[in-house]
């Protein structure tokens, strides 16, 4: 289990990975999308996007929007494609993320957030030491978040 680069050697492979239909609905995003939105940001906060890989073989994708300078990150995508769900991929790449988020000494609090509608997100996000913050977001989404102390890097 790794988390790489998308580079021009993986990138269509990692294009082609998808939810299934009736996951569109609280997954709408395509890999395209994300990643054409992660190169383009609304703000000046630095992207990380990576594929997931079990083995040699990408069954995701995962990008943060980060502010390490402050020690904000925020888990804006997280997919695994409809063919490898099941297998434990998502839960192994949010721990590697949190990993590197506390190897980097300065993370204060990981944020997410996930669709009302989504009823496996909140508690795959809680068994990570994520905790709803009580704010809604725009169309219905349900803020998360995930505090570092100095324990958690021990």
């Amino acid at each position: 289990m790794s988390l790489r680069a998308i580079t021009s050697e993986n990138l269509r492979m990692v294009l082609a990975l998808t939810v299934s239909v009736n996951q569109k609905q609280v997954y709408p995003r395509s890999n395209a999308y994300s990643i054409a939105e992660g190169n383009y940001p609304r703000d000046d906060d630095p992207v990380w996007m990576r594929a997931i890989y079990a083995h040699e073989v990408p069954v995701g994708f995962i990008m943060t929007s980060e502010s390490p300078e402050n020690g904000e990150y925020f888990l804006w995508r997280l997919m695994v494609d409809q063919n490898h769900q099941g297998h434990g991929y998502g839960s192994a790449a949010v721990d590697l993320l949190i990993a590197r988020i506390e190897a980097s000494g300065n993370g204060k609090f990981l944020l997410t957030d996930h669709l009302e509608g989504d009823g496996n997100a909140g508690s795959f996000y809680t068994r990570h030491g994520f905790r709803y913050t009580g704010e809604v977001l725009h169309k219905g989404e349900l803020a998360m978040r995930r505090d570092f102390t100095e324990s958690d890097s021990r």
